[in-house]
C-alpha cells in the first residue's frame, strides 16, 4: 500500500485536522477588506481577528500537549477539533467585528489543543521506519492548507462572501471528528498513570500565557504603527519577565509543564532553531506576496489568491519529500540545504519583475523553506522519547508561531519605512530576508553539519 493511502487509512482524521488549522490561519488576510466593509469597521480593527487567533494558538499548544499526555491524545484531538468547528460556525454567523474576534479566540484555543497533539498521536502509533514517511505526507497535507488559505480567502471574499472562509471549516471539522472517533486509538503517557488534571503545572501554564500573550500584543501594536508605551513596551516587558520567571519556575517545579530532558536534548534544540528560521522566512515571503500581488501589481483579491497555486504546490510537495529525506539523511544537513536554497530563491524574488518568474520562484521558496519547517515537525519526533512527542511538538510549534509573527511584523515595518508596497521597497525587503535567512543558514550549517547523525530508520 502506498504511503499516502496507508496514511489516510490510519490517520485521515489527523490530515483533516491539520488542513483546518493551516487553511484558516492563512485564509483571512485577503478577506479582511470585504469583512470590514460588511461589518462597518476598518481592516485595521479586524486585524485583531488574526492576532487574537495567533495569540490563543500560541498560548494553548504546550499546555494542550501536556493535557493530552495525561487524559488521552485522541480525546484532546477530537475535543479541540470540535471546538474549532463550533467556533468557525460562530465566526461565520458573527453580527459584529467584536463577535468575530471573540470567536477567533475560541478557534485558536481549539486549534492549539489539537495541532501539536496530532503529530504526537501519529508518532506514538508508528515505528521508526514508517514514521517519517507518514508524517511527511501529513505535513504535505498541512502545507496545502497553508498555501491554499490565500486562494480560498480571495475566492470566497470575491464571490459567495467572506463568511464562507469560516463556514467551510464546519463540515470539514465534523468529518474529522466522526472519522477520528472510529479511526484513531486512544493514547496516554504510561509514566503519568498516578497524575490527575489537578496536578498540572498551572503556574507554568500561566507564565506561558503571559510570555506568548505579552510578546504577541507588543508585536500587534508595532505592526499597527502603534507608539503607546502601554500597548507596546509594557506587554513586551511582561513577556520577557514571564520568560525569565518560567525558566526559574520550571527548574523548581515537581512536575514541570515541559520535561526537563527536552531542554538538554541538543538535536532537538538544533532542529527547533532551523525550523523556526525556515518558517520565519516563509511567513515573511507569504506576507510580502499578498501585498505584492494586490498593492504593487494591483490585482484583485480573487486573482491574487489564485496566483498562490504555485506556492501551494511547493508546500504540498515539500511534506512528502521531507518525510522521505528524514529516513535517509541527517536532519541538520537537510535543514542547512533548505535554508540556503530558500535564501537564494528569496534573493531572486528581490530582483525579478516578471510575474511568471515571480510565481515560479514563490513555488521554489515555498518548497525549500517549507521543507525546512516541515522537516522540523518530522525530525523532532525522532530525536525525543515517544512520551515527550507531544511536548516536543508543542514547543516547536509555539516557537515557530511566535517567531513567525515577529517575521511578519519585521517585514511590514521594513515596507513602511521604505514608503509602502512599491517595487523598490519589495526589492529591498526581499533582499533583507534573503541575507538574513542565508546568513543564519550558514551559521547553522557551520554549527551542526559536523554533528549530524544518521537517522535510525536508515
Amino acid at each position: 500500500m502506498s504511503t499516502a493511502a496507508d496514511a489516510l487509512r490510519r490517520f485521515g482524521a489527523i490530515a483533516i485536522a491539520l488542513i483546518c488549522v493551516q487553511l484558516d490561519y492563512f485564509a483571512l488576510a485577503l478577506a479582511l477588506p470585504t469583512m470590514a466593509e460588511d461589518l462597518h469597521t476598518t481592516s485595521e480593527n479586524l486585524q485583531w481577528s488574526v492576532s487574537a487567533y495567533m495569540i490563543a494558538l500560541g498560548i494553548t499548544m504546550i499546555p494542550g500537549s501536556r493535557l493530552a499526555d495525561l487524559i488521552g491524545r485522541k480525546k484532546v484531538v477530537l475535543i479541540g477539533l470540535a471546538i474549532f468547528g463550533l467556533a468557525s460556525l460562530a465566526c461565520g454567523l458573527a453580527p459584529t467585528a467584536e463577535f468575530v474576534i471573540a470567536a477567533r479566540i475560541v478557534q485558536g484555543l481549539g486549534a492549539g489543543m489539537y495541532f501539536p497533539v496530532s503529530f504526537a498521536l501519529v508518532s506514538n502509533a508508528t515505528d521508526e521506519a514508517e514514521r517519517p514517511r507518514i508524517l511527511g505526507f501529513l505535513s504535505g497535507v498541512a502545507g496545502i492548507g497553508t498555501a491554499a488559505g490565500p486562494i480560498f480567502g480571495g475566492l470566497f471574499a470575491s464571490t459567495i462572501g467572506w463568511r464562507w472562509v469560516f463556514f467551510i471549516n464546519v463540515p470539514i471539522a465534523v468529518a474529522g471528528v466522526v472519522w477520528g472517533w472510529f479511526q484513531l486509538r486512544e493514547q496516554r503517557d504510561p509514566a503519568l498513570a498516578g497524575k490527575r488534571v489537578r496536578n498540572l503545572d498551572f503556574t507554568g501554564i500561566a507564565l506561558i500565557a503571559l510570555l506568548v500573550g505579552g510578546i504577541s500584543l507588543a508585536l500587534d501594536d508595532v505592526s499597527s504603527a502603534g507608539d503607546s508605551f502601554w500597548l507596546t513596551v509594557f506587554p513586551a516587558l511582561v513577556g520577557v519577565a514571564a520568560l525569565g520567571a518560567f525558566v526559574v519556575w520550571e527548574g523548581r517545579s515537581t512536575w514541570p509543564i515541559l520535561p526537563r530532558d527536552l531542554w538538554r536534548n541538543q538535536q532537538f534544540t538544533a532542529l527547533v532553531i532551523a525550523a523556526t528560521i525556515a518558517n520565519a522566512g516563509l511567513c515573511a515571503a507569504i506576507f510580502l506576496a499578498t501585498l505584492y500581488l494586490q498593492q504593487t501589481r494591483g490585482l484583485s483579491g480573487l486573482t491574487a489568491g489564485l496566483l498562490f497555486i504555485p506556492a501551494a504546490v511547493g508546500l504540498s510537495v515539500g511534506g512528502p519529500v521531507s518525510g522521505r529525506l528524514a529516513s535517509r539523511i541527517p536532519g541538520q544537513k537537510v535543514m542547512t540545504v533548505g535554508l540556503l536554497a530558500g535564501a537564494v530563491c528569496l534573493a531572486a524574488l528581490a530582483v525579478t519583475q516578471n510575474l511568471g518568474v515571480y510565481l515560479v520562484l514563490m513555488g521554489l521558496v515555498s518548497f525549500f523553506l517549507g521543507l525546512g519547517f516541515q522537516f522540523g515537525n518530522i525530525a523532532v519526533q525522532s530525536v525525543v522519547p515517544p512520551a515527550q512527542a507531544g511536548s516536543a511538538a508543542g514547543v516547536l510549534l509555539t516557537v515557530m508561531v511566535t517567531i513567525g509573527g515577529i517575521a511578519v511584523v519585521a517585514a511590514a515595518a521594513s515596507l513602511e519605512a521604505l514608503g509602502g508596497a512599491t517595487q523598490a521597497a519589495m526589492t529591498t525587503t526581499y533582499g533583507e530576508w534573503a541575507v538574513l535567512v542565508g546568513s543564519l543558514g550558514v551559521v547553522f550549517g557551520v554549527w551542526q553539519w559536523g554533528r549530524a547523525q544518521e537517522p535510525v530508520a536508515a
